[in-house]
Parts: C-alpha cells; structure tokens; sequence
C-alpha cells in the first residue's frame, strides 16, 4: 500500500532539494549568519526573479542576509549587474571558506 510520504517526490518544494543544481542555475542562498553549510533559498534560471526574490528576502529579515549565486562550471560564482558570472564564490561545496571568515 502507498502512503503519502511515498509521493513526496511529486511536491516541487521537496523534490528541488533533492536534484542536482544546472548549468547556469541562478541560486538565492542564505549567506548570514554565518553557519557550516548555506541553505538555498530559491532557485531559478531567470536572473531577474531572483534577484527580486533575493532582495525581498533581505527586506523580510532582520537578522539573515541573501544573495544570489549562479551555478557555472560545477561552482558557485558571484554575478555582476547584468547576471553573468564574474569571480568565484567564496561560499564552495557547501562550506564556507577560511578568507570568508577572516573577514
């Protein structure tokens, strides 16, 4: 017999933590407070729905900050104004890195 965990995979909210990210996958992830791993909040092929998402995300919240990635070559990298990737992130593989917190 099935049972309502076992369509989990159908609910898009679940499922999307679960798949892998793609090339050129605009990310909103969670950068403050600063904790072992990032959470990804929204994530989206349009550069502009995510920045807007990104934005009312840093309004809603008093104590976390966002901001957008874009997932290029199998890194996170930080975007420019028009939302092409410009440097790498210093948020990898789901940690945070030592000159990110010497800051």
């Amino acid at each position: 017999m099935d049972t309502s965990t076992d369509f989990l995979f159908l609910n898009e909210r679940i499922s999307t933590n679960f798949n892998p990210f793609y090339e050129v996958e605009y990310l909103v992830i969670q950068t403050y407070p600063r904790e072992i791993g990032l959470r990804v909040s929204k994530r989206d092929f349009n550069y502009q729905s995510a920045k807007n998402y990104c934005e009312l995300e840093n309004m809603a919240h008093d104590y976390t900050s966002f901001g957008v990635r874009i997932f290029h070559e199998q890194k996170l990298w930080d975007i420019d104004f028009c939302g092409y990737p410009s440097k790498i992130s210093k948020q990898q593989d789901w940690k945070i890195s030592p000159e990110y917190l010497l800051a």
